[in-house]
């Protein structure tokens, strides 16, 4: 689903990513703290070359890093993304964004 070349952010926390191997690590670091994440699709919208969602994450997060020291914390929060696309439909970048504040 990825280009070759893409930019990935998760903005609250600082997480990046610049290609497959590093979006990998991301994915199994959130997979890692949150081992029942769950995300529900609010609503999108579809441009010329983007799409942005709403949709919910949620779940169990043990973390400590990232200013976050919890565990077992149950969370829910909502979370809007902005997904880049190229011209063949693949994912060129992706930033997501949400409230961090939900674990102070």
């Amino acid at each position: 689903m990825f280009a070759e070349e893409f930019r990935f952010e998760d903005i609250p926390i600082g997480l990046h990513a610049a290609n497959k191997a590093k979006m990998r690590e991301v994915l199994e670091t959130i997979f890692e703290g949150v081992p029942n994440f769950k995300m529900d699709i609010l609503e999108h919208q579809i441009g010329d070359g983007f799409v942005v969602t709403t949709w919910t994450q949620s779940g169990n997060m043990t973390v400590k890093g990232y200013g976050l020291d919890l565990k077992d914390r149950a969370y829910e929060v909502v979370t809007t993304s902005i997904i880049g696309l190229s011209a063949e439909g693949l994912i060129t970048s992706v930033s997501d964004n949400w409230n961090v504040g939900v674990f102070y």
